[in-house]
């Protein structure tokens, strides 16, 4: 059955508070327990000795018991059966058993608590869900929180609006000492097509319609949001939560979705993760010197030590959507590369949240040892759209730079490795010979770590040396795989072993 009034839930979280404080009572009455109250409270709330056995057929007869209750309790969501398996197992003690005192035992005592607490907990989690179609939606996000301390002048809370015609207001809440929160703001109105504004409102209904947890773990320190959704009967709905970013997948789904439809990444939304300002360019400079001594130079003797400057750039601009790699290993060897790939750059930067990007940085203290003969410095210069420009120096080494920095690393390396390929100096493209007409292909395959080959025939041209194949092998012709080794053509009288003996590779072998 359906439990579509707020008042069914109301009326269940009643009965499972009386229920509740009856069965824990520290010396709870016979009397008191098989009141016939129970039957009537449980048929006026449609809970059914037939939905209880529905509900013993689907988790088990053995739920009965406390011990195996207690690992399926949790799957259950359906108040409909939990209320009446608590009908059910009342009307046993009630009619059927041989001594209703058997209630009072302890197991059985556990058992009702137990699924009192859980229905009382599904009615009220039921009773806080959206119901109906949305009118409009308000979120109040504030990124306050307990030891922060916001610049003078930085967002720290956002309200939205948003209805079905597709209207929207955004007020931003910027940090001021002597801050009166309601004349402290910035206004933007704008509008959204009414389908895209649906879009968000559907989403919206899935999660706060199934998926909103009232019970969620709350967790302190950190900002908070709270939502007010109309539904269009004019009720409206409460919700809130924790401003965290790891707090809830859907909601950090549901606040990218927001983000991307209001075309907005500046808003906090669920999960705080709003991008309030951007990186207009990213210089990264590196300077080695090093000494060498002289003997390492024993071919000129008018030199005790030889210097060598190496210098290495890379600068990341967004607005001309270019980055640069410089490289000046001496004054007659200078290398430069520039990756001008569309949205590589928003691809790079959108792992980080760019105002906080390189903030901490722990330093070296002063008892570090330096590297003998040589120094290793780095500089850091960030240009944003809105904050003024920010310097980080220091020492090349994993105390000196910012503690991101090596994720930072990793993804600007991973990123641009992928466009560092080229053809016109690789051996495996200017060494290619093309098959000719009525040429057979024969592959040299190998197997595990073994230095022998075998002949495979194929009649697909695309694989090439270095591929995974998936061949037949042995009298049975049971699958392997096999490494290529060389791919050769020849014409029918110049094939290496007989062609009817050769077996064929069967396809490219995917990895996945």
């Amino acid at each position: 059955m359906g439990w579509n009034s707020v008042t069914d839930f109301k009326k269940i979280c009643n009965f499972s508070n009386k229920w509740l404080k009856i069965f824990s009572n520290k010396e709870p009455k016979l009397k008191d327990l098989m009141d016939f109250s129970m039957a009537e409270e449980c048929m006026e709330l449609g809970f059914s000795l037939e939905l209880g056995h529905k509900f013993l057929r689907k988790y088990g007869k053995e739920t009965g018991k406390l011990d195996k209750l207690k690992e399926i309790i949790d799957e259950v969501n359906e108040i409909d059966l939990l209320g009446s398996v608590i009908f059910l197992r009342w009307r046993y003690f009630n009619h059927w058993a041989y001594d209703q005192s058997e209630i009072l035992k302890e197991n059985n005592i556990n058992w009702f608590i137990l699924t009192l607490n859980h229905l009382y907990d599904l009615a009220v989690k039921n009773e806080y869900l959206f119901k109906g179609e949305i009118k409009s939606f308000i979120l109040r996000s504030d990124a306050m929180s307990f030891g922060l301390f916001p610049d003078e002048g930085q967002v720290i809370g956002q309200d939205i609006y948003l209805d079905t015609e597709g209207r929207a207001s955004i007020k931003f809440y910027k940090y001021k000492k002597q801050m009166v929160r309601d004349k402290n703001f910035e206004r933007s109105d704008f509008k959204i097509r009414p389908e895209e504004a649906y879009r968000i409102f559907y989403e919206l209904k899935k999660y706060f319609g199934d998926k909103y947890d009232p019970f969620e773990l709350i967790i302190m320190d950190v900002g908070s949001w709270d939502a007010v959704i109309e539904n269009t009967e004019g009720k409206k709905y409460r919700f809130n939560g924790p401003l965290f970013e790891n707090q809830n997948e859907d909601l950090a789904y549901l606040s990218f979705f927001i983000r991307t439809l209001l075309g907005r990444m500046d808003l906090f939304v669920f999960d705080g993760q709003a991008k309030t300002d951007r990186i207009k360019k990213l210089t990264l400079d590196y300077n080695r010197v090093t000494e060498i001594p002289i003997d390492r130079f024993i071919f000129d003797k008018n030199f005790d030590r030889a210097i060598w400057d190496y210098k290495e750039s890379i600068i990341i601009n967004r607005e001309e959507n270019t980055i640069e790699h410089n490289k000046i290993i001496g004054e007659e060897c200078k290398v430069y590369q520039i990756f001008e790939v569309e949205g590589l750059i928003d691809s790079i930067f959108d792992n980080f949240k760019e105002e906080n990007l390189f903030k901490e940085v722990k330093g070296n203290p002063e008892e570090a040892i330096g590297i003998p003969d040589e120094i290793r410095k780095y500089k850091i210069t960030i240009d944003y759209e809105k904050k003024p420009q920010r310097i980080i120096e220091g020492d090349f080494d994993k105390r000196g730079l910012p503690e991101d920095f090596s994720e930072f690393a990793e993804i600007l390396l991973e990123s641009l490795s992928f466009y560092s390929f080229e053809e016109i100096l690789n051996p495996k493209f200017y060494e290619k010979v093309r098959r000719l007409k009525d040429q057979y292909i024969y592959c040299s395959l190998s197997f595990g770590s073994g230095e022998k080959t075998y002949y495979y025939r194929t009649e697909d041209d695309e694989i090439e040396e270095g591929d995974l194949v998936l061949v037949p092998v042995g009298p049975d012709n049971h699958e392997a795989v096999a490494f290529v080794d060389k791919v050769e053509y020849f014409y029918k009288e110049d094939v290496p072993f007989p062609l009817e003996k050769t077996k064929f590779i069967l396809e490219k072998y995917n990895e996945e």
